[in-house]
């Protein structure tokens, strides 16, 4: 993740107006009763845990690893006893990863009540004690910031949560003068080929994963609820080519060295039209006299030095360090078609990041006042939004995960983060999810930032839901795989025709996908992934691009994207049933459920039912059901294009959008419904008009709540 430790904790301050709650002249009148449109007090307890009517915590092992490592058999992951296991967790990032014991209790049975088992600790070498792992002169670990990491690895551990170890993510090396150059921020790119940083990073790993947990007696190289480890994140030395003629003399001679030897290795591009042995000039003029010789060397020669760093970080690690995690060099998309190839060769499963509407800075980097969203529906995105990226860079035979994902506050659209991505993780087949994070200040009562968790409702109501839909597989994969054929040896000519396009957060294999035909639906049409086993590149088979919704060859996904003003998202199942998007004044079928959705100001929501015992909703006996518009803090000051907040982001209490609507359910079991508070326990009992087996219920602002529980 691109951030700074400055946005943690407290930086950022959100906010709304204060308790609103009106009858609005889009609300229906259903009989005697009118549903209610309006804002509440909504505040999401953090650290609870105590066992209601929300409660995942069966999804856990009772100890993560307690049957043996994490492995991969054919192409996913297998736990200790050879079961077929997906993760579905968060991120601990700074200061977060090192909680006092009591916090570090609760942090493990907040996250499996919600239905979590994993976490991925982020940024700890950024800083000192107290917010990351070094000590004062940062040159050893920290001894009391060791001694608060195992007890919060032990503590999930015990709570059934397998842990992701990040080794190099922001330290910054000596002799990074590079303050006018983000992109070279932490050494990326630069450390994929500077001896002497390499040495560093194998240095700091060793520290770290050789250290023994004084809970657990194992060293992190050998303890089995340690799933993940990944080397270096969000780096590569071709995501910054178009960069490095500003590298710094001791840099620049470093590079250029490593070039001529590689000149001398490869003699054959000598006697080649075009060829130039200056790579500071064809990169210079890449985009006008280089030729196409000068630009095969040019990736070439990147190519090979990143691969040979990823895979000699790798092989220190599992044969030098003896690490018995599953390994990732860095994600796939940083290089492109590179580096799906670099992690093919040198990691055991394809990871990835995306993040929808990510803010941008357009004067300071990660200004706290100077920063704008986008702020739109992803559930309108004709393109796909995030989630076409994951799959062009899944490599068949693989388990993919994606280790950060967000749809950053203050957005209007967070509601739709979990059942959309979930639900397509689900069809897609893929193994593992984390939230990008959840990170401290808790239980504060408001948005402290853009992406954690703590304190927005959003993120935490809608986690069971995607627990069901992604860990339960109640969406099941697709049944038509539709492979891009790229061969090994067809990389180097893909860089060739559309490297230019890879920057620090840019891949090319949008474009190379849709040179051989691809389009943007294939996302929710078909599983799709790249083999690079095949003998010709190229699509395995032609797919005709939809002209109305996208339907899932399963037929339990339906995105109707035509029309961004009324676009629709869902999901029909057995056991779940999701309606995202501009719902507001329709009927919305999924299957033997509608949901009807009066009109409001916005039209906007998200709606999701699934069975938490398993069962098809028509016999379940605990149903869940949440139903969320936008939520903020109280006294926000959004600018006129609801595009920031600037500094303005207010105070406690978060306040929500309660959603009215009718829920009708046909031909099933008689069921009795109740309104849960914040933190999942019951408050009020809702009237259902029955039908013989057909059965009713108004929800709406007036229960104070976004989720209800249905059960039989």
């Amino acid at each position: 993740m691109k951030i700074t430790a400055s946005l943690f904790p407290g930086i950022l301050r959100i906010a709304l107006p204060v308790f609103i709650l009106f009858v609005t002249n889009g609300c229906r009148n259903t009989g005697n009763n009118v549903r209610e449109y309006g804002w509440f007090d909504f505040v999401i307890p953090d650290t609870d845990s105590l066992s209601n009517d929300i409660d995942m915590s069966f999804l856990n092992e009772s100890v993560a690893g307690a049957s043996g490592f994490v492995t991969v058999k054919d192409g996913h992951f297998i736990d200790g006893k050879g079961e077929r296991i997906r993760f579905f967790g968060t991120n601990l990032t700074f200061g977060s990863c090192f909680p006092d014991r009591e916090t570090a209790v609760k942090i493990a049975a907040r996250l499996r009540k919600l239905g979590m088992n994993v976490v991925r600790f982020h940024h700890m070498d950024n800083q000192s004690a107290p917010n990351g792992i070094w000590d004062k002169d940062r040159k050893n670990l920290d001894p009391g910031q060791l001694e608060k990491l195992d007890w919060l690895i032990y503590q999930l551990k015990i709570h059934g949560i397998y842990t992701n170890i990040n080794t190099h993510v922001s330290y910054t090396y000596p002799g990074m003068d590079y303050k006018d150059i983000e992109q070279f921020n932490y050494g990326k790119a630069i450390d994929n080929f500077y001896r002497p940083y390499i040495e560093m990073q194998k240095v700091y790993a060793e520290k770290l994963l050789k250290h023994v947990n004084i809970y657990t007696g194992n060293a992190y190289s050998e303890e089995p609820a340690v799933a993940f480890v990944e080397i270096n994140n969000e780096n590569s030395l071709l995501s910054n080519w178009a960069l490095l003629p500003r590298l710094n003399s001791a840099h620049m001679k470093n590079l250029i060295t490593q070039w001529q030897l590689w000149l001398r290795s490869n003699p054959e591009y000598s006697k080649k039209e075009g060829y130039n042995n200056d790579l500071i000039d064809i990169i210079a003029n890449y985009g006008t006299k280089a030729t196409s010789t000068a630009k095969e060397m040019m990736w070439a020669f990147l190519m090979n030095t990143e691969i040979s760093y990823a895979k000699e970080m790798s092989e220190f690690l599992r044969n030098k360090l003896r690490v018995r995690a599953l390994i990732s060099e860095s994600q796939a998309s940083y290089s492109g078609a590179a580096g799906i190839l670099r992690e093919a060769e040198s990691s055991d499963y394809i990871d990835m990041h995306a993040y929808w509407e990510h803010p941008s800075f357009p004067g300071r980097s990660w200004s706290p006042t100077d920063w704008l969203i986008r702020n739109t529906s992803m559930v309108s995105d004709r393109k796909g939004g995030t989630l076409l990226s994951f799959d062009q860079h899944r490599v068949k035979g693989m388990p993919l995960t994606i280790s950060e994902y967000d749809h950053p506050a203050p957005s209007f659209f967070c509601a739709e983060m979990f059942p959309m991505i979930n639900s397509i993780s689900a069809f897609q087949d893929f193994d593992g999810i984390y939230h990008f994070t959840f990170n401290q200040p808790f239980d504060e009562g408001r948005i402290n930032n853009f992406f954690s968790s703590a304190g927005h409702p959003l993120k935490q109501v809608f986690v069971p839901a995607g627990a069901v839909l992604f860990r339960m597989g109640a969406v099941q994969p697709g049944r038509q795989t539709i492979s891009l054929n790229m061969p090994p040896g067809a990389v180097l000519g893909e860089l060739v025709e559309s490297g230019g396009e890879l920057r620090l957060h840019g891949s090319n294999m949008r474009s190379v996908w849709k040179k051989y035909g691809a389009h943007e639906s294939l996302i929710a049409l078909h599983r799709m992934d790249v083999n690079m086993e095949a003998s010709n590149p190229g699509l395995s088979e032609s797919v005709s691009e939809p002209a109305g919704p996208w339907e899932s060859d399963t037929g339990e996904i339906i995105w109707d994207n035509n029309d961004s003003s009324n676009a629709v998202f869902k999901v029909k199942t057995p056991s779940a049933r999701v309606a995202a998007g501009y719902i507001g004044g329709k009927a919305v079928e999924l299957g033997s459920i509608t949901v009807e959705m009066d009109a409001t100001p916005f039209n906007w929501a998200t709606v999701t039912i699934t069975s938490l015992d398993g069962k098809p909703l028509e016999v379940s006996s605990r149903i869940l059901l949440s139903a969320a518009g936008r939520a903020e803090n109280t006294d926000m000051k959004w600018n006129e294009g609801k595009t920031t907040v600037g500094s303005g982001w207010g105070e406690a209490p978060t306040k929500v959008e309660g959603i009215p609507a009718r829920l009708v359910f046909r031909d099933m079991d008689r069921f009795r419904v109740h309104s849960l508070d914040p933190a999942g326990n019951r408050v009020t009992e809702v009237p259902v008009l029955k039908r013989g087996r057909n059965q009713s219920f108004d929800i709406d602002a007036g229960y104070r709540t976004l989720w209800y529980i249905i059960v039989r």
